[in-house]
């Protein structure tokens, strides 16, 4: 079996690698000593170089190539900082594609094209405090009610906290035991009921965002359920 990279897969790893080290280290070195996220106008940059949503169906704004190319992608940003790499893991491996591919069709359209186009950076909310690589630990709850669902509870470590636009909190959907109680809610930063604690400092973390997620009765639509 041959491993070698294709000729396509080849040049868009140039495209990429020329990019990253041409454009992105300057921002890098901003990023690093302010800690501050990568502004909003490189979010757009990516999107017109087609670096968002690369493994995502075209039909929601994607280019429709394999995890292989998102992932070459990846690593050419990776190798000038993981902050300036984080948009693109975002909307290629992380909580995109669960809402990809578990969502239902409306929510798909309302998120992953706005993602693409870099208007929109969406966060996973996964761990709490007694809660995190033991997933199936977390006690965050989601009670649906009158189409509404409610959530209460703490997330923790969440990558994006306060700075994405929306967030895939995975949450206790059921009393069912472990995993097959689990499920996930996508819900905006402006619901009502949300907050956020104070950013962290973590070493080799500088321009990602990372906080506490408060759930206080914070309601979504129950067409938000991603997947339960």
């Amino acid at each position: 079996m041959d491993f070698s990279l294709t000729s396509e897969q080849k040049e868009l790893q140039k495209v990429a690698r020329d990019f990253a080290q041409k454009e992105m280290m300057a921002v890098a070195m901003d990023i690093e000593k302010n800690s501050t996220p990568l502004p909003d106008e490189w979010h757009k940059k990516y999107a017109e170089m087609g670096f968002l949503g690369i493994n995502i169906n075209p039909k929601y704004g994607g280019l429709g190539l394999s995890n292989i190319e998102a992932l070459l992608v990846l690593e050419e940003f990776a190798k000038v900082s993981s902050a300036v790499a984080w948009p693109i893991f975002e909307s290629s491996v992380g909580p995109i594609k669960a809402v990809e591919h578990f969502a239902n069709e409306e929510l798909k359209q309302k998120i992953i094209p706005e993602v693409c186009n870099g208007n929109l950076f969406v966060a996973v909310s996964m761990s709490e405090p007694n809660a995190g690589s033991a997933l199936t630990d977390l006690v965050t709850k989601a009670e649906i009610k009158n189409n509404k669902v409610i959530l209460n509870g703490t997330k923790r470590w969440c990558s994006g906290a306060g700075h994405a636009g929306g967030y895939v909190v995975y949450c206790r959907m059921s009393d069912a035991p472990g995993a097959k109680g689990i499920g996930a809610v996508y819900v905006e930063k402006d619901t009502p009921g949300i907050s956020f604690g104070e950013q962290e400092r973590l070493m080799g973390w500088n321009g990602i965002p990372s906080a506490d997620i408060f759930f206080d009765e914070a309601t979504v639509p129950k067409e938000n359920i991603v997947v339960e």
